[in-house]
């Protein structure tokens, strides 16, 4: 296994520039003998040894992708959804709304300085108001529905096949996965966040999906 730790774009992009990016290897069976020199030399003809290779495994690897596919990051959008919906409704404009929490880059910024710094040690780059707000409020976030959730995605979609079998049969359907894949795109699209977001960029010029 060979499973770089970065988006597909800029597994290319890091290439060119040499850079490099982090990488998972693993080797599950070995009939040759061989098997880690050809897992390295993949490594090292994609990049990855310029950022460092990992040794992991098959299902650690599937394990934690998966999961952050399918229970961080939705948490994540949702989550960045209920603050837009509620914020718009207190009366906060689509513009300044969609610059506070993502448009500006300063998320990018923050996670920039976490990879760099540290997760924690990240904050001392924000003012005390904001490290204080951010620590506090994260020890008193109710986290008992979400680690229910998070243990419900890692043992009963991931680690029991179930997702591998939605999967497998979304394939196989009419239209396939781009059917359903656009199906999600449009009910996303059309929430409060997606709806804003479009009005902001259409009026800065910018283009839309």
């Amino acid at each position: 296994m060979v499973a770089p730790r970065m988006i597909g774009t800029s597994v290319r992009s890091r290439y060119e520039s040499g850079q490099g990016f982090p990488c998972f290897v693993s080797v599950e069976q070995d009939g040759t003998g061989k098997a880690w020199d050809v897992a390295l030399a993949l490594c090292r003809g994609i990049g990855a040894t310029k950022g460092g290779v990992i040794e992991s495994s098959v299902r650690e690897e599937t394990l934690m992708d998966l999961f952050a596919e399918q229970a961080l990051w939705p948490a994540v959008i949702a989550c960045f959804n209920e603050a837009y919906t509620l914020l718009k409704g207190l009366g906060c404009s689509d513009e300044a709304l969609v610059h506070e929490m993502w448009m500006s880059k300063e998320p990018a910024e923050i996670f920039e300085k976490a990879a760099d710094d540290g997760f924690i040690r990240q904050l001392i780059h924000h003012s005390s108001v904001s490290q204080f707000g951010q620590l506090k409020g994260s020890m008193e976030v109710d986290t008992a529905p979400i680690r229910k959730e998070f243990k419900r995605v890692a043992e009963e979609r991931v680690l029991n096949g179930k997702f591998a079998e939605e999967f497998t049969e979304l394939e196989k359907s009419p239209g396939g996965i781009d059917k359903a894949l656009q199906a999600l795109y449009d009910k996303a699209y059309n929430s409060e966040l997606g709806r804003g977001e479009r009005r902001v960029r259409e009026r800065l010029g910018l283009k839309n999906a």
